[in-house]
């Protein structure tokens, strides 16, 4: 067995160490002891959704009696069902992004959220993530999507403003002026933008990156990152979700003149932009494709079906190809 959260062999649902992180408990369970319809009406017959972005639908859950229960308010945990049947391998798409988020962490060691994989009493499978924007305690933490922070909204800027409205570099801008450990921040930002073109996640729009502040001193960091996942597997997608650069139709980089889409030399260019270091910019546009063996083997150990794990694998290498 693997544990359902960092997918290491284990005996149980999860290792003894990712259960006491997730759930303060040892020996947590994987499989949820409601069924989705239950929680998708409350008594007074109105859906329990809570207000994040995305065509997936999600709820809010925490601990009760030592067990995940739905709740109205107070969550601490969301639930993201495989419900959205108008997308290819529909039924993939938790064990999808509880990969991809497993190897976010401990393969490129980025900053994101807490997540696991449960079931139904079924035994679909349904993604959980932790909120990072809640202590312990129960208070919130003050966390802005860029969309927030640049006052954007689908009434005044359209029903696709979350893709049209900024670029990465622009999303760098308004870091810049937030974000006091800057330099720190912008290089967090680059690695992500790089795990998403190489695991093909198409969906990293504006309101998939945010700032908080975590401490009670009012500073602002880049948020830990979360909804990543491979988007080819069940759309046909756009390598990005944004353009790189703010003057993207005078853009005349060389490789992508001639390809269409980014290379290496075009993430060099960003993060000249942005203001990384070019060593340091080179060594993580290398080291983006330096881990496909490792990659291969977490989605080997991951619960996606065998022709999910085949199209992973081919993206990873499309990706990567021109990455190098």
């Amino acid at each position: 067995m693997h544990c359902h959260c960092c997918l290491k062999e284990t005996e149980n649902d999860f290792c003894r160490t990712c259960s006491q992180e997730l759930f303060g408990k040892s020996n947590f369970g994987a499989t949820l002891k409601f069924t989705l319809p239950g929680i998708t009406q409350s008594k007074d017959r109105r859906a329990q959704r809570i207000s994040i972005s995305g065509a997936q639908p999600k709820f809010s859950l925490h601990i009760e009696n030592r067990e995940l229960a739905p709740t109205d308010r107070g969550g601490t945990y969301i639930l993201k069902p495989a419900t959205s049947m108008q997308f290819k391998l529909y039924a993939d798409m938790p064990a999808n992004e509880h990969v991809t988020m497993q190897m976010a962490r401990h393969i490129f060691k980025l900053n994101v959220a807490d997540s696991a994989l449960l079931k139904f009493p079924g035994g679909e499978f349904t993604y959980l993530t932790k909120r990072f924007d809640v202590r312990d305690d129960g208070t919130r933490i003050h966390q802005e999507d860029f969309a927030q922070i640049a006052g954007l909204s689908s009434d005044a800027n359209g029903s696709n403003f979350k893709y049209e409205s900024l670029s990465y570099e622009e999303i760098a801008e308004f870091m810049k002026q937030h974000v006091s450990a800057y330099t720190v921040a912008a290089e967090q930002f680059f690695k992500t933008l790089l795990f998403n073109y190489l695991v093909s996640n198409g969906d990293a729009h504006i309101k998939n990156f945010s700032l908080y502040s975590p401490r009670q001193d009012g500073v602002y960091e880049l948020a830990p990152a979360y909804d990543l996942m491979n988007t080819s597997l069940h759309t046909d997608d756009f390598r990005t979700a944004l353009d790189l650069f703010k003057d993207e139709e005078n853009y005349d980089g060389v490789f992508f003149k001639e390809n269409g889409f980014y290379g290496a030399s075009d993430f060099m260019e960003f993060a000249k932009r942005i203001g990384i270091v070019e060593k340091r910019a080179t060594k993580f546009i290398k080291g983006a494709t330096t881990h496909l063996t490792e990659m291969d083997a977490m989605l080997d150990k991951s619960f996606l079906s065998d022709e999910a794990k085949r199209l992973y694998k081919e993206s990873l290498r499309d990706r990567a190809k021109a990455l190098k």
